[in-house]
């Protein structure tokens, strides 16, 4: 690749006739140039006083054919600190095409979702959402190269405070939660970005140390809980409006046992196991691209084995009792599966209301679940594992405020361990001491 050249682009060279008929070519003087309104017009080129007057040439490589690029400036400063540059990342290999920064946003966007092809249905929806609905409308004309790390912070608060600008077939935007802003802005927008650098389209991410909302102490504090006796009147009424225990049961496993509803609805007859009390969760109802539903597997990839009380399994057994083990237990007309969404709209919203617990969603049980299983004693990893949470970390994150501090239950612990090394006794002999002189 050749070095980068500057030309004036209101300016040429012009040819003059000698008394022998022979021709010379004649350049502006330097005085001529710095007075450049007042040049003549033999020096003039058809493009003097408009548009843009110095511009950076050089060559590159497309296809293994050489072919010229070019880029225009206003000032000879700008054009040769462009050249500069430019001719700086050729040698150090980092080179890229000033043309393709010029993409608009939403080109390398299509691209990008386009390349989504390892990914489940439902992700690649949410992501074709987000870019609809938040994304595009805000960045979709800008051209990939000029979108900068200030009006990315910006577009952040706004998303926040609900006033980004937005596209909605149905309905209005609304103030966004931590949990949803992150992904609008790392996964879909940012990874859009992370494909532009990757491609070499843009030599960095302008998202590089934006720093995203987290969930607030008190947005995880005030997590929406039902007390045992609010969900075991809800279970009755939920059985009551849909004229079928069945629903019944359905409100009990979410709020004890913290299914996701798509899970729920997807459980077959031979996914339970009666005499271990447990369910495997191995499906889930899921969307398709075009947001049609179908079975897929559970959020996570995998499936897991839950643990039911002996209450709820009862309950259970006499849903799957003479039934084949392809069949829903949980089934509607025809023996197709009870919908989420029906279920939703014409039993929990009108018992949540008779309750006047309207701020409780259906996936708002799996809090409630969470809550009874580490009041019982479940540690972490067990109430991950009921959850179906990818890891501990987001467990952590959404109930570390749930579990109990036992901080002096442990040094107490450590303390009799010291006294039991230096007596020659052992921890619990300590503990039985300690007990009896109480």
């Amino acid at each position: 690749m050749a070095k980068a050249w500057i030309t004036d682009l209101w300016v040429k060279d012009a040819v003059a006739t000698l008394p022998d008929g022979s021709t010379s070519r004649l350049s502006p003087t330097a005085a001529q140039l710095r007075s450049i309104a007042k040049l003549p017009d033999m020096f003039r080129s058809s493009k003097f006083g408009r548009g843009k007057r110095w511009q950076v040439c050089w060559h590159e490589l497309v296809g293994g054919e050489r072919k010229q690029r070019a880029r225009s400036f206003d000032t000879k400063s700008e054009a040769s600190a462009f050249a500069a540059e430019l001719e700086d990342s050729i040698r150090s290999g980092k080179y890229l095409d000033p043309s393709l920064e010029r993409l608009p946003f939403r080109e390398v966007a299509e691209a990008w979702l386009q390349t989504k092809t390892d990914v489940k249905d439902i992700t690649w929806r949410r992501y074709k959402l987000d870019l609809q609905r938040y994304v595009l409308p805000r960045w979709g004309d800008t051209p990939v190269g000029d979108i900068q790390r200030r009006d990315i912070e910006t577009w952040i608060s706004e998303l926040v405070a609900g006033k980004a600008v937005h596209q909605f077939s149905r309905g209005e935007a609304g103030v966004l939660g931590a949990k949803t802003v992150r992904h609008i802005v790392k996964l879909t927008f940012g990874s859009v970005l992370g494909y532009a650098v990757e491609h070499k389209l843009i030599a960095a991410s302008p998202l590089a140390g934006v720093r995203l909302p987290k969930r607030q102490a008190s947005e995880v504090a005030g997590l929406p809980v039902l007390t045992v006796e609010q969900l075991e009147e809800a279970a009755v009424l939920c059985g009551e409006r849909g004229r079928q225990d069945q629903f019944r049961v359905l409100l009990l496993l979410l709020g004890y046992v913290g299914l996701r509803i798509g899970e729920a609805t997807a459980l077959q007859v031979g996914d339970v196991d009666l005499t271990a009390r447990r369910i495997s969760v191995r499906r889930t109802w899921t969307l398709d691209k075009e947001g049609r539903l179908k079975l897929g597997t559970p959020k996570t990839g995998s499936a897991r084995l839950v643990p039911v009380p002996p209450f709820l399994m009862d309950d259970i057994e006499g849903l799957c009792r003479r039934r084949a083990a392809s069949e829903f237990v949980f089934r509607g007309r025809c023996g197709a599966a009870v919908g989420g969404k029906n279920f939703y709209n014409r039993i929990w919203k009108p018992v949540r209301q008779e309750l006047g617990i309207e701020h409780i969603t259906v996936h708002d049980l799996r809090h409630t679940a969470a809550s009874l299983a580490i009041k019982a004693g479940a540690d972490v990893l067990i109430v991950q594992r009921m959850l179906g949470h990818a890891d501990a970390t987001e467990t952590l994150n959404t109930y570390s405020h749930m579990f109990p501090d036992k901080l002096d239950e442990v040094m107490t612990k450590v303390e009799r361990i010291r006294e039991a090394g230096r007596s020659g006794s052992t921890p619990a002999d300590l503990g039985r001491a300690t007990a009896s002189a109480r």
